[in-house]
């Protein structure tokens, strides 16, 4: 029999974002490492709280309740430790790294302390209440502390950060009292200012468990209005009343591809998203009706802040003597949202471009005498409805399905070979699309881009506040089509040609919001967007030397880890409608 131990270093985390739903983790405050508490699990935690001692035998480690329990995985990821071991021991070799997800920053001030610039990261609250910003907190950190984390670049061990900064008298790091201590301060669960890797490998990958911050997951603010007989009426309240401040909406609570590339960036070849996009958008390949008409009329479902259309209406000025023929441009926007109108109407005053306003929901929009060469619904479709279908229980029903959301699979003929015994289906794509057909000019073309993937089922985000599910875009395109469009689906990155190579500064809300505090002190912000390393260098060069800012980090746009959603789990389906 041998005794094991709790590490001191265990921290249960608990996640909430799913309606009705807690989930716990044990996470490990040095490695990042996160295992999934069962309710047999947390059992156990909270007796080893009182006993402190957990007695295994090797027999006991074979039996059906440690592998119920993962005790050996316990034991192996240092959460259960033998009871006379240091728990830092281990970590002594290992290489010291600040982790890529935490925000927080250091600066040297003229004094010559460094100060600490962070968020807690005890939580995280997703869809903050207007102007709830996590709270920036500013603490100086003892010179042994801030020697360690200066020195946390992953390229040397405990062990040798301990030599390089000859730390305290004791010639055993794990007797070192001050050492110590400034390692607490360091990896406690509110900070985890630092974590360790086993090798120097994928160090830069931000998913790697030695470069996250485990901590509880919590919804601030959730749209709470009751539910009428539909999911559709609610998700219309929700854009009538739910939105009440556009650029928070998208700064904060539902950063959009086009919001985070609304200036002119690098992976764009130095355009802002609505630019490419029509530079994208005018081809023949896309647009094959555009050579022949002398007055285009496009209709933007769905317009956001309104920097989609200021920006592709700006390219399109650009484009009139050559690809556009001097043809003239009628732009029109259906919007839902007051709030969002009243953003876009604003926004594109000031560039003195005319465009249309209709307050319509694009799932049942009707605009009689309207005909349209093009219509142009971007990060839109997610907020449509969906349907719920399961697999027919009934005797003698196998391959039959049934719920609200059945009538669809046979209406147009959606594949579902591979589906499972229940699943959604993305109603309102497919409401849209009938309404768009009608209000198409033949030769007229329709561009859809959302999250989602050819064969992925609709999941539902929890992170939002409000209910939002992906796209299956094998269902719309099989619905496109019996519609009578002709299809092409591609990547978004492929259809805006995105250079994902280019580094790009990592991060969240949460990193530029430290960001700005530390250049607030010479009355500089960073937009909430994504931003190249060339630009941010280009741009803050000067602040970064005087202060010697350390804890921002870079990696290829391609990574995901950036302001703004995942550009990899986006595409673009565009859709012909036949002469």
């Amino acid at each position: 029999m041998f005794p094991y131990r709790v590490s001191p270093y265990l921290h249960i985390v608990e996640n909430r974002l799913i309606p009705n739903v807690v989930q716990y983790g044990a996470s490990h405050l040095l490695t990042g490492e996160v295992v999934e508490l069962s309710e047999r699990l947390r059992t156990l935690f909270s007796k080893l709280e009182v006993a402190k001692t957990l007695w295994l035998s090797e027999e006991d480690l074979n039996s059906q309740i440690a592998e119920d329990c993962r005790l050996r995985l316990l034991i192996e990821k240092e959460f259960l430790i033998p009871f006379h071991l240091d728990p830092l021991a281990p970590f002594v070799s290992g290489y010291v790294v600040r982790p890529v997800q935490n925000p927080a920053l250091a600066y040297r001030a003229e004094d010559g302390r460094t100060f600490l610039v962070r968020t807690s990261m005890a939580q995280h609250e997703f869809s903050p209440a207007i102007n709830a910003l996590p709270t920036v907190i500013e603490e100086s950190m003892s010179p042994i502390a801030a020697r360690i984390f200066l020195q946390s670049d992953g390229t040397r061990t405990l062990a040798e950060i301990y030599e390089l900064l000859d730390a305290g008298s004791s010639p055993n790091i794990l007797e070192d009292k001050s050492f110590r201590e400034a390692l607490d301060f360091l990896t406690e669960h509110s900070r985890q200012l630092i974590k360790f890797a086993p090798r120097r490998e994928n160090l830069e990958d931000p998913y790697q468990p030695f470069n996250i911050v485990p901590r509880n997951l919590y919804h601030s603010a959730r749209w709470n209005a009751e539910r009428n007989d539909s999911s559709q009426q609610t998700i219309k309240d929700f854009h009538i009343e739910g939105i009440e401040d556009a650029s928070w909406e998208f700064d904060v609570i539902e950063p959009t591809i086009n919001h985070a590339l609304r200036f002119p960036s690098e992976p764009l070849g130095g355009l802002d998203y609505g630019s490419r996009f029509c530079l994208s958008t005018m081809k023949p390949e896309i647009f094959p009706s555009l050579s022949e008409l002398n007055r285009i009329k496009i209709l933007e479902v769905g317009g956001g802040t309104g920097t989609f259309a200021r920006s592709f209406l700006e390219q399109a000025s650009q484009l009139r003597a050559s690809i556009l023929k001097d043809a003239s441009l009628s732009y029109h926007i259906m919007e839902l949202s007051p709030a969002l109108m009243e953003n876009q109407r604003k926004l594109l005053a000031e560039g003195r471009h005319d465009v249309t306003h209709f307050q319509q929901d694009a799932t049942e929009f009707n605009l009689p005498g309207h005909e349209f060469d093009l219509i142009i619904s971007n990060e839109v479709i997610a907020d449509f409805p969906v349907a719920a279908v399961r697999r027919a229980e009934t005797e003698g029903q196998d391959g039959k399905w049934e719920g609200e959301g059945a009538l669809y699979i046979e209406k147009y003929d959606l594949p579902v070979e591979d589906a499972p015994a229940s699943f959604m289906v993305n109603a309102g794509a497919f409401q849209f699309l009938e309404r768009a057909w009608q209000h198409l000019a033949p030769g007229g073309t329709l561009i859809l881009t959302e999250y989602g993937g050819e064969h992925a089922y609709p999941a539902l985000s929890f992170h939002l506040n409000h209910e939002e599910y992906s796209i299956h875009f094998g269902h719309v395109s099989a619905c496109a089509r019996k519609i009578g469009f002709n299809c092409r689906l591609l990547t978004l990155k492929d259809f805006l040609q995105v250079d994902t190579e280019v580094l790009m500064l990592n991060g969240k809300e949460e990193h530029i919001l430290c960001l700005n505090h530390a250049f607030g002190k010479f009355r500089e912000q960073s937009p909430y967007a994504l931003i190249s390393k060339k630009e941010f260098y280009e741009r803050f060069q000067k602040i970064l030397g005087q202060i010697d800012l350390v804890g921002f980090t870079f990696s290829p746009l391609r990574t995901g880890f950036h302001f703004g959603p995942n550009l990899s789990d986006f595409m673009a389906l565009v859709m012909n409608k036949p002469y």
